[in-house]
Formats: C-alpha cells, sequence, structure tokens
C-alpha cells in the first residue's frame, strides 16, 4: 500500500516538472514571437496547445510588414 502511494507520488512529481518545463519552452517562444513581431499570448497559446515545435516554426515562417521607410530613415535618431 505504502509503494503504490510512492509510486503515484513520484508520477505526479514527474508530470509535475514536465508541465512547467512544457510551459517555460512555450515562454521562450513566445518572448522570441514577440521580439519577431507576433502577438506574445496568441504565440504562448498556440505554443501549449500544438508544441512549443510548432511554435518555433510559426515564428521562423513569420515576415513581418515592411514600413514605408528607407533604411536611412529607420538608422537615423531624428
Amino acid at each position: 500500500m505504502f509503494q503504490s502511494f510512492l509510486a503515484w507520488t513520484a508520477a505526479w512529481f514527474v508530470l509535475g516538472i514536465a508541465a512547467l518545463a512544457w510551459t517555460l519552452l512555450c515562454g521562450v517562444v513566445a518572448h522570441w514571437g514577440e521580439k519577431e513581431g507576433l502577438a506574445f499570448w496568441r504565440t504562448f497559446g498556440l505554443c501549449i496547445l500544438l508544441t512549443p515545435l510548432a511554435g518555433a516554426l510559426v515564428v521562423l515562417t513569420f515576415k513581418p510588414p515592411r514600413t514605408g521607410r528607407s533604411m536611412a530613415q529607420t538608422a537615423s535618431r531624428g
């Protein structure tokens, strides 16, 4: 009886660590997506529902919209 309790406790502990690792990976991918111009929560939700790998693929394939300004205007401070 006690061994069964220990096995269940260990299983829940491992599942909890796996869930934290999954959430951390989703957060990292969502942060990366936010720096690329995607919404954080939308990318995070996609990662949670699918996989962090799918979220990374979305971030890699995303093309940010081009601005109408030239590179010189973008680089200047004034």
